[in-house]
């Protein structure tokens, strides 16, 4: 059933399609098979939107696996560690980011063995729901960062791609302190300024 809750009525705007929640997010659980690879239909347009594809398995130890469009099929990151990000494109994980879902390749622990159960998140682009913003960094405080969601975020998550870091992550409802996604410790503040309200959920490269 239509969920009823038009994402352009969170994002303040008018026109255009009316976006309902299971148009632009979907959770979408699977068996892994070890010989071929999976393709997902969760009716989540990627490759033509763009968006984020988060996948853990269920039934086994295995990292998080993280791949957006973004910065290319193949290309992980892990939220529970502060790993800088795997190239295994062609080889592991998603192979592809299609119209209506995403593919997968190989048959390592982490998105497909037959010996666990998958569960996967997609989020897709779209104004007051989601988006993704690869930059540099300048090292000058108080850098405003573009984006196209068309209201203020209530949450960003900070990643660097080119080497180890945390996973910054901030949330409406935490004021200026921060949590780390790769870490069991409680929220902080002191260590980092969020100087605007006017940034997206973002990776930094």
């Amino acid at each position: 059933m239509p969920s009823n809750k038009l994402l352009q009525a969170a994002a303040g705007s008018a026109g255009g399609d009316n976006l309902f929640v299971e148009d632009v997010f979907s959770t979408y659980l699977y068996q892994g098979n070890s010989s071929s690879p999976p393709t997902i239909t969760n009716n989540i347009d990627l490759s033509n939107e763009g968006g984020l594809v988060w996948i853990k398995a269920r039934t086994g130890s295995t990292n998080h696996v993280l791949t957006d469009t973004v910065r290319g099929a193949g290309k992980e990151l892990s939220s529970d560690v502060n790993w800088a990000e795997q190239n295994y494109t062609g080889t592991y994980g998603i192979n592809s980011f299609n119209n209506n879902g995403f593919s997968l390749i190989g048959a390592n622990a982490p998105t497909n063995t037959s010996a666990y159960t998958y569960t996967s998140w997609s989020w897709r682009k779209a104004k007051g729901w989601f988006d993704i913003i690869s930059y540099t960094g300048n090292g000058v405080a108080g850098r405003n960062i573009s984006h196209a969601l068309g209201s203020s975020p209530k949450m960003m998550i900070v990643k660097r791609t080119d080497s180890t870091s945390s996973w910054w992550t901030w949330h409406v409802g935490i004021g200026t302190n921060y949590i780390l996604l790769n870490s069991s410790n409680p929220q902080a503040g002191g260590g980092i300024v969020w100087n605007t309200l006017h940034q997206p959920q973002q990776y930094l490269q």
